[in-house]
């Protein structure tokens, strides 16, 4: 794969998936941290809580890249309910 074929369009439309890695950081690179801490957040051990929100934040991110996805391949299918072609009329 070079570079060029990278940077074509079809590659930019979906550059927006590069999104569902943060879910794979926070809890590779957050809950080493959050793990040595004593706090209690609504009674609950900080890494529970950390965990907690680390579901909502995939289910968010992942949502939205499905909604992007969706809309931009609806933008690339044609209109069922559209005129026919000039081609279908004639046949």
């Amino acid at each position: 794969m070079t570079l060029r074929s990278l940077l074509s369009p079809t590659h930019r439309r979906y550059a927006h998936r590069w999104l569902l890695l943060i879910p794979f950081i926070w809890q590779v690179g957050g809950t080493p941290l959050v793990n040595t801490a004593a706090v209690r957040v609504f009674s609950l051990p900080l890494p529970m809580l950390w965990q907690m929100c680390g579901i909502l934040v995939a289910s968010a991110t992942i949502g939205f890249v499905f909604a992007r996805d969706e809309r931009i391949e609806a933008n690339d299918e044609p209109d069922s309910f559209s005129e026919p072609s000039d081609e279908a009329k004639s046949s």
